[in-house]
């Protein structure tokens, strides 16, 4: 008769078959409570991290693969994965160390080689793409390898080879579902390059629907409100607000940093080409895609009664609050050392309730961008999974979760006294002075020829973003008018966004 294993066996094993069935929740609870038993077990670790990064809380599991690696530090795969993470959270020169510490432990390590290849591709370095790349698949038939090198013959003007490079993937059942929707994506940009609208927005369609199926159960779990689902719930609230609540009576104390601004909009709305342009004054810090407001206003956004709590929170509360964002954005690399903070986020949109109470003196950007560009833009490109991108999961739905985004931001200005500022982005890329001049004097600066240098200045800082190799090439016009390629894939949307369209200024040709 054989011994039973070890419990902690046991629970390795049943988180790993856990993770193999895509149940990363199930595989978390199992992973969390062997922490306990056993805090310095590397395999425990790692596993946990894993499934932590799979549910898409990256935060969490860079500080897990932190811990193991701190116990293990020649650990390769380790390293391999905290630059995943690192990658995930943003911060692109430290992803770039750990892997190349990855590499200079195992020189022949395929997945940390074709991770660096990819890195380099956002970071708009194709030569060193093509090169890790290339050595990756010198040792192994890494997806996420070729997957860079179609990127790098995209980016090269290269479109009939990246659809041979994306053809194998396509057709590999044994893909992971994100590289399987990766290759479709990247066989629409290809096809798109190409000047075949039709057969790209296919393409951008099964790459969508890839995710769909994938993270449904994830976003979808019974009982869990989706983001459209707490768009809805605030905007029913504050249509019926008193706004005496939302406005301050007296003034917030004022911090270190002379003027907080929160720029919000609405993903693909041009928020990252804005925020480097600003950040390229001399007197401006920005934070550019973290969540120190969420992590925040969760509390009163995502539970019951919390608006109702928010709406009457003493001024000790207020001051507990404002504490926990600013130590937040500490830690994220905020200083608080120039004349303007900015923070961006573009889904702040849905946090300006939490603005209103916490920073009743600050300011509000709010990019704007032709809404039919902006949905079309989020089906398109693949963004970070979280319950408000899997709302892109299908034309409708995002067309959707737009127009319920900006009832809300209406909603908000009708009974908040923050001072907001739409920005255009067609503005902004056709009038770059006169716009840039009228964002400066909204902001209390003087206008600086600096801010003509923003390309220059986002090639020494990570853009977390996909806008990151467009900013890297500076100001364009090529994304501007581009539904109107794809106007019969859009035609039943429409009318949807026809209503915004007019209402921010835009022609309905």
């Amino acid at each position: 008769m054989s011994a039973a294993p070890h419990p902690l066996q046991q629970a390795l094993s049943d988180a790993g078959n856990a993770l193999r069935k895509g149940n990363a929740q199930h595989a978390l609870a199992i992973l969390q409570k062997a922490r306990t038993q056993a805090p310095r077990d590397l395999h425990v670790l790692n596993l946990l991290g894993t499934a932590l990064a799979i549910l898409g809380r990256h935060g969490e599991a860079l500080a897990v693969f932190d811990a193991a690696l701190a116990l293990a530090p020649d650990k390769a795969a380790l390293h391999l994965n905290r630059g995943h993470m690192l990658e995930e959270v943003g911060r692109l020169a430290d992803a770039d160390a750990a892997l190349a510490e990855a590499i200079r432990l195992e020189p022949r390590n395929a997945d940390a080689l074709a991770r660096l290849a990819g890195l380099s591709v956002r970071r708009g370095d194709y030569a060193a793409a093509r090169d890790s790349a290339a050595r990756a698949l010198a040792v192994a038939p890494v997806p996420a390898a070729s997957l860079a090198l179609a990127r790098a013959d995209i980016e090269a003007g290269a479109f009939e080879a990246a659809l041979a490079g994306v053809e194998p993937l396509l057709k590999n059942s044994h893909n992971t579902p994100v590289n399987r929707s990766i290759a479709w994506g990247l066989k629409g940009d290809a096809l798109d390059a190409l000047e075949r609208p039709v057969e790209a927005f296919a393409a951008y369609a099964a790459a969508r629907e890839i995710l769909r199926v994938h993270f449904t159960p994830m976003f979808e779990a019974a009982g869990a409100e989706t983001a459209a689902a707490r768009a809805r719930r605030l905007i029913a609230y504050f249509e019926g607000a008193a706004p005496q609540a939302w406005r301050a009576a007296a003034p917030a104390p004022v911090p270190a940093t002379p003027l907080h601004v929160f720029l919000v909009g609405f993903p693909r709305s041009g928020t990252t080409l804005l925020e480097q342009i600003l950040a390229s004054h001399p007197d401006v810090e920005t934070l550019e895609e973290t969540d120190c407001l969420p992590s925040v206003a969760e509390d009163f956004v995502g539970r019951p009664g919390g608006l109702d709590r928010l709406a009457a929170l003493p001024p000790a509360a207020l001051d507990e609050a404002r504490a926990a964002y600013w130590k937040r954005a500490a830690e994220l690399g905020a200083t608080r050392r120039r004349r303007v903070f900015i923070d961006k986020l573009p889904l702040n949109t849905l946090h300006l309730c939490v603005v209103a109470k916490l920073f009743p003196q600050a300011k509000v950007l709010f990019a704007l961008r032709d809404p039919r560009d902006v949905v079309l833009s989020c089906f398109r490109r693949r963004l970070a999974m979280t319950p408000h991108m899997f709302e892109f999961s299908t034309l409708e739905r995002a067309a959707s979760y737009y127009d319920l985004v900006m009832r809300l931001a209406a909603a908000y200005r009708a009974k908040l006294a923050l001072p907001i500022l739409e920005s255009r982005h067609e503005a902004l890329i056709g009038d770059f002075e006169g716009e840039t001049r009228r964002l400066c004097e909204f902001l209390g600066l003087e206008w600086n020829a600096d801010l003509r240098g923003f390309a220059g200045l986002a090639r020494t800082r990570d853009i977390k973003t996909p806008s990151g190799p467009q900013i890297l090439r500076g100001l364009s016009q090529g994304g501007a008018g581009q539904w109107r390629r794809y106007a019969a894939q859009l035609a039943p949307v429409l009318p949807k966004l026809s209503p915004w369209v007019r209402r921010f200024g835009y022609t309905d040709a």
